[in-house]
């Protein structure tokens, strides 16, 4: 079983989101991979029950992740 990674989101309006995931890899490059596919693209894309949540990057106070993700030290390509 995988484990549970946490994440919140804290938005301009006052409002939260939580939700609980399975890690997705665990191969830290991938994870680091798709950490930055993320940051560069406007929106937060995130498949929630087969659909697609896209919550826009401005509307985010900020975000508070629980995984304990370890990044790998060298670069990678």
């Amino acid at each position: 079983m995988k484990p549970i990674k946490h994440l919140y989101l804290y938005f301009q309006d006052g409002q939260r989101l939580a939700m609980r995931f399975p890690q997705q890899s665990a191969d830290p490059v991938e994870v680091a991979r798709g950490i930055r596919k993320q940051l560069e693209s406007p929106f937060l894309s995130i498949e929630v029950d087969g659909d697609l949540l896209m919550i826009p990057r401005e509307s985010i106070k900020y975000p508070v992740s629980y995984t304990h993700l370890t990044l790998p030290t060298t670069p990678y390509v």
